[in-house]
């Protein structure tokens, strides 16, 4: 229990008084050697109590603060993770110790204890096992990359893993080795696991329909140009001769008109979707 300051104040007040006390009423009744020692040593022996109830109380002190500011960092930490849906990882290439966070796991809908070994984490269970086949060989070899060059670098990686449910969650790994005091690089790795697949899966939805509205412009433009070339050429062989069977020639205009009509409802159709879609996203 920590001590308030207004009764340190009052607690060092009676112990300087009863030194003072003590040391003049043992002065008094006897002026022989001993008692002053006595005396001295007595009021020597309470200002040491003292001094180390007032230590004691600011370590509490201090202590507290430190606990005070660690909590609130250690919730602070735990609020931006959960709110970024991020986990934390650790890795010792020297020794191949693996450590990561329980936000890491809980992304992938698996429980931490399952992977423990000897409170330890092994990464070809808790990450290479887990990346997607056309994946892992790129990921495996990037980060190898980025530990063997020891740069300070920034390592960076966007990859495939499996949910615990049979899904593939889209991963962007981020990290950066230690650097020691005098300089070098150091064995440790710290950095993060964000789960990004809405993102990622926004972006190859758009990638895909803007490969469908290239192809359909090109697709549209060749289709187009057929009708439209015949309609011209109709219309420069009425410019030619007088002799024009007219029911004729107003039937294959109609039938071109027709078939350029068609095509530009599928194409307004195919926008209409597009359209649709972005409005979605």
């Amino acid at each position: 229990m920590t001590i308030s300051r207004k009764r340190l104040r009052f607690l060092v007040y009676v112990c300087l008084g009863i030194i003072l006390t003590s040391f003049l009423v043992l002065l008094r009744l006897s002026n022989t050697h001993y008692r002053v020692e006595a005396t001295i040593a007595g009021a020597t022996g309470i200002c040491g109590t003292v001094f180390m109830i007032l230590l004691v109380d600011r370590v509490k002190r201090a202590r507290n603060s430190m606990e005070a500011v660690v909590e609130e960092s250690t919730a602070r930490y735990h609020a931006i993770i959960s709110a970024s849906n991020t986990g934390a990882w650790e890795y010792h290439s020297d020794t191949k110790y693996q450590w990561c966070s329980a936000e890491y796991f809980e992304m992938l809908g698996y429980d931490p204890k399952i992977f423990l070994k000897d409170d330890t984490f092994n990464i070809q269970d808790i990450w290479m096992k887990l990346l997607h086949p056309e994946d892992r060989q790129k990921a495996i070899e990037s980060f190898a990359d980025h530990i063997g060059k020891k740069t300070p670098q920034m390592y960076e990686a966007s990859f495939r893993m499996k949910h615990k449910n049979g899904e593939w969650r889209w991963i962007w790994s981020r990290g950066r080795t230690l650097v020691r005091n005098d300089g070098t690089m150091s064995n440790i790795t710290l950095g993060t696991h964000t789960d990004i697949t809405e993102r990622k899966n926004m972006e190859i939805d758009l990638r895909n329909y803007n490969g469908k509205l290239i192809k359909y412009a090109h697709l549209t433009a060749h289709e187009v140009r057929g009708p439209l070339a015949r309609l011209l050429g109709l219309i420069q062989v009425s410019k030619l001769t007088q002799d024009v069977d007219y029911r004729w020639y107003f039937d294959k205009v109609n039938r071109e008109a027709h078939d350029i009509d068609k095509i530009l409802n599928v194409i307004t159709d195919e926008l209409n979707e597009i359209d649709e879609h972005h409005k979605k996203v």
